[in-house]
């Protein structure tokens, strides 16, 4: 499945970080963005599964 695209709108300091930790790493900024992401969501399970919810039930 294809990723679409999305556009969010990001504080300057975050981006000029988030550029400098791309050229650092060699990773791409959406696969940072998405690891962060991810590592934030495993440290709220109670948001995570009402968001599991809402989403379960626009996909019926």
């Amino acid at each position: 499945m294809a990723k679409k695209s999305r556009t969010y709108r990001l504080h300057e300091e975050t981006i000029d970080l988030l550029k400098a930790w791309s050229f650092i790493t060699e990773k791409d900024q959406q696969d940072i963005l998405e690891e962060a992401f991810l590592e934030y969501i495993n440290k709220r399970p109670e948001i995570l599964e009402k968001a599991n919810k809402i989403v379960k039930t626009m996909n019926e």
